[in-house]
């Protein structure tokens, strides 16, 4: 029944029991080298902060909600905020024994625990997604799902569980309303299993416990008992329009159920927070970059002819035209150019107007495709920061010409300020297709939170490093 789901429960259990023993092996084989005056093996009776972490975690929610009757995951950011928090938790709880029980640390480190909570909080997620992605390749632990609806809805959701190692969810087969309509859901491998009315017997002839239900409102509440009389979990997912759900909580009324939605923009002292946070780092960041632009300008000035930054006008909060700063990494006269290559070639002009990127962009000079790989060439946009004009994290800056791609979700996405890095930039950056990007741009403006910040800013560095869908 949920014997998938209990594998995977079970493997991200050992990652942060594995995570936690190698954060203190570390710690303390580095302090110890480093200061010396006592053995390693002292700390060996720390042994029980490996199960009680998995319990913390276990009573957080942090495995698919339950260890039995494993369900969909928590969302990366919230993920993220309970690890953490779960560290902080359990290393205080370590000090707080210790004082009690020895009135003082007695030969232990207070600078060995904190470390070690610090590397735990650090790495449990990233070690998590390396068992995620394990178990993907390996097709283990990954739990089986029916789709109710193939409209745009289910072939969207069909299309992201299809290539999506993090929920871990398999699904098993569709289910549409009418034979004629049986056969649309886009997403190959996926088979069709019947007409709504047959979900209920496949799902207890295979044994599938959880219910993605992609279908009308109305026809939701004309299954709900025959769907409830089996399926343990329902997963009920009725419109493909975004709308904020990060922070979001069930409330009743005298019997009456509904689903409490938090505006974070709306909150004055977050958003004071996150002006303040967006110009110290920045200011942080130009300081640690100051070698780039020292070093940058002289090789762009060496390897090609013209300018050594280049201004594109943009459209910044509530369209305000604005200019961003890049190091310049085309060619001096980049805009001929590809003036000429769309006259010329038919595939490079869709490809441009869907894009509005090249893959394999001509003008793009040598140094430009190193830049390019490693978003150095994006560092003075940081004087675009400390201007007011960008936010460091935050939709992409668009053009004029992209307006007509978001749709209704323009006048969201140009409610605040357009960020260096954001979520589409995580989430596969030149890679993801321009859908996605602006379903993207849009939930992270309604979804927003310093917690989001932080887990964007995270995989930003991880991205850069490994130089993941940059182009």
């Amino acid at each position: 029944m949920f014997t998938q789901g209990r594998i995977r429960v079970f493997a991200l259990s050992l990652a942060d029991a594995l995570c936690i023993a190698i954060a203190w092996a570390l710690v303390v084989l580095v302090y110890w080298r480093l200061a010396g005056g006592y053995t390693p093996d002292l700390y060996l009776d720390f042994w029980p902060v490996a199960p009680a972490f998995v319990i913390l975690n276990a009573m957080l929610g942090l495995y698919h909600g339950s260890w039995m009757y494993p369900a969909a995951p928590l969302p990366p950011v919230e993920e993220m905020r309970r690890l953490m928090l779960s560290a902080l938790i359990l290393h205080l709880a370590v000090v707080a024994v210790l004082v009690m029980l020895f009135q003082s640390m007695q030969g232990y480190s207070r600078m060995v625990v904190a470390i070690s909570g610090v590397l735990t909080a650090v790495l449990a997620q990233s070690l998590r997604n390396w068992v995620r992605r394990a178990l993907f390749s390996l097709h283990v632990g990954q739990i089986p799902v029916f789709l109710a609806g193939a409209g745009d809805v289910g072939r969207r959701v069909a299309s992201i569980l299809k290539t999506d190692a993090y929920t871990g969810f398999r699904v098993v087969g569709y289910f549409n309303g009418t034979v004629e309509a049986r056969a649309i859901l886009g997403v190959d491998g996926i088979p069709c299993l019947g007409s709504l009315k047959d979900i209920v017997p496949e799902a207890e002839r295979r044994d599938v416990k959880i219910l993605l239900a992609c279908q009308d409102e109305r026809l939701f509440r004309c299954q709900m008992k025959e769907f409830s009389a089996w399926f343990t979990y329902i997963e009920f997912l009725p419109t493909a329009n975004a709308f904020p759900v990060f922070g979001a909580r069930t409330v009743t009324f005298d019997g009456l159920g509904g689903l409490e939605m938090v505006n974070q923009a709306r909150k004055r002292i977050l958003r004071f927070q996150k002006w303040v946070l967006d110009r110290v780092l920045a200011l942080l960041a130009f300081v640690f970059a100051i070698p780039f632009f020292i070093v940058i300008p002289i090789l762009i000035k060496l390897t090609s002819r013209g300018p050594v930054f280049y201004r594109q006008e943009r459209l910044g909060r509530y369209g305000k035209h604005f200019r961003v700063w890049k190091f310049r990494s085309m060619r001096a006269d980049a805009d001929e150019r590809l003036k000429r290559l769309i006259a010329e070639d038919p595939k490079v002009a869709d490809e441009w107007a869907n894009n509005f990127k090249l893959a394999d962009d001509p003008r793009v000079t040598l140094l430009g495709r190193f830049m390019r790989r490693t978003s150095i060439d994006e560092l003075p946009q940081l004087f675009n920061v400390l201007s007011g004009e960008m936010a460091l994290i935050g939709p992409r800056p668009i053009v004029e010409d992209e307006v007509k791609y978001y749709g209704t979700s323009y006048e969201t996405v140009a409610s605040v300020r357009p960020g260096v890095t954001g979520l589409w930039q995580v989430s596969g950056r030149s890679d993801t297709d321009y859908d996605r990007r602006v379903a993207l741009d849009t939930y992270y403006v309604l979804n927003w939170s310093p917690w989001m910040d932080i887990w964007i800013l995270i995989r930003t560095v991880l991205a850069v490093l490994l130089m993941r869908g940059a182009r």
